[in-house]
């Protein structure tokens, strides 16, 4: 007899987060396994001020949210991607990389995407999957003794050029 998995199709949709979603934030770090790749935030206060300085959204299956995304406009021409997070349970199914092409889609005219992540960071081939190159190291980026990479992903040929990202 032969054996086999069914999976059953994912439902995916995004929604902007407020300082109501916290407590689920939260819940979707908390998910996550603790390593020194990931500096999860777990405070209702680490929130609120990540709220106010990013722009959140939730990622969901069927109403059920599954991870996030985050960015902030630091011009029109440069978004920087400060977290993508997705379920373990969800992981290994495109949701991260939906989630980023989704933004760089919604700033296809931007010259300049970058993101700071762990050198061990599995996602690290997500990114440069993407076009996403390392630009440089940084020691203690984030001050939890822990270097990061910084990388960035540029669109040489001008506004409108989206092309260019894939």
């Amino acid at each position: 007899m032969e054996r086999f998995e069914a999976y059953e199709k994912l439902v995916i949709s995004i929604e902007e987060a407020s300082e109501a979603d916290i407590e689920v934030l939260i819940d979707i770090e908390k998910s996550l396994p603790q390593t020194n790749t990931y500096s999860a935030m777990y405070t209702e206060d680490e929130w609120k001020q990540e709220l106010a300085e990013n722009k959140i959204y939730l990622i969901k299956d069927r109403e059920v949210p599954i991870g996030s995304v985050a960015y902030v406009e630091r011009s029109l021409e440069h978004i920087y991607i400060s977290g993508i997070v997705v379920r373990p349970e969800y992981q290994g199914k495109g949701i991260a990389t939906n989630a980023i092409k989704g933004v760089l889609e919604k700033y296809r005219n931007a010259t300049r995407f970058d993101l700071a992540t762990h050198p061990d960071n599995p996602a690290l081939k997500l990114y440069e999957s993407l076009g996403f190159k390392v630009e440089e190291r940084k020691e203690n980026y984030f001050g939890d003794g822990e270097p990061r990479l910084i990388l960035a992903l540029t669109n040489t040929h001008g506004p409108s050029a989206v092309s260019s990202f894939e």
